[in-house]
């Protein structure tokens, strides 16, 4: 999340990662000692992205055959992600993290209907976290999007800090960038995990099975690559509760971040838990 964190359409892409993005940058102080810019705290914050701890909302990172996604926990043994992060059969070579362990991948549990937009898979670990019973992990609930439209969501992901120029090799990127070939642009990885809030709004395509969110937020923040499988969680502050209401879905690295609605998922989650 350093200069755009969540987004999607456009050519629409598959990948995200949060970052925030100065568009023009006011005129700083300089320190009189050592010649640096000077910052304010909150310049400072949206420069180093917004670091987040995976347990506030069971985040995981998860590491595919075919590049690299985010993820829920909703059980000890069971992530949620999106289905374009779970395409491939090579189930060996899955990995998923979470809090400094990996667990390997059993089973892949993939929709009936791939195509219908609705965009979710579910990875079964070969073994379970060591959590307690006591975890909380955040809750699926069937609900209509129309009751998020106009809220404020925490969206979570392990993407890219930075987004640079148009690549086809390494060699056209900045240092500290690498060539993501599907997307055809530069990508500076991150090794923290990054969260930004949003507001929802409504899709104007598919309603009943995206939302979008406010991007880039007031922080500057919008996803990319990497991001996509992340969650959405709306705190329920009258209850305590968290909820996943949404997984990162798409993004255009620019003004358009897509996730898929609970209201499309939470029933075919429920019935695979």
């Amino acid at each position: 999340m350093m200069r755009h964190i969540l987004a999607t359409l456009g050519t629409v892409f598959s990948a995200f990662s949060f970052v925030a993005c100065m568009a023009g940058e006011a005129p700083q102080d300089v320190d009189q000692e050592t010649g640096e810019e000077l910052v304010s705290e909150a310049e400072q914050a949206i420069k180093n992205g917004t670091p987040a701890d995976a347990s506030e909302a069971m985040v995981v990172r998860i590491f595919a055959p075919d590049g690299g996604c985010t993820g829920t926990l909703i059980s000890s043994s069971r992530v949620v992600t999106a289905g374009h992060c779970v395409t491939s059969n090579d189930i060996p070579n899955y990995a998923v993290t979470y809090a400094g362990t990996a667990r390997g991948v059993g089973q892949i549990i993939r929709r009936v209907n791939p195509d219908d937009g609705v965009d979710v898979g579910i990875l079964v670990l070969s073994s379970a976290f060591p959590l307690g019973q006591l975890t909380e992990y955040p809750q699926v609930n069937v609900s209509d999007t129309d009751h998020l439209i106009g809220r404020q969501v925490t969206c979570y992901g392990w993407g890219a800090v930075d987004v640079g120029g148009a690549c086809t090799s390494n060699a056209q990127c900045a240092a500290g960038f690498t060539c993501d070939t599907e997307w055809s642009r530069c990508f500076k990885s991150s090794a923290i995990l990054r969260k930004g809030t949003f507001t929802v709004i409504s899709d104007p395509d598919e309603p009943n099975i995206w939302f979008r969110l406010d991007v880039p937020n007031a922080s500057g923040q919008l996803l990319l690559a990497g991001d996509s499988g992340g969650p959405c969680i709306l705190d329920n502050p009258d209850w305590g509760t968290k909820h996943l209401v949404g997984i990162n879905k798409d993004s255009d690295l620019s003004s358009v971040s897509i996730a898929t609605s609970r209201e499309a998922f939470a029933s075919w989650v429920l019935a695979n838990d």
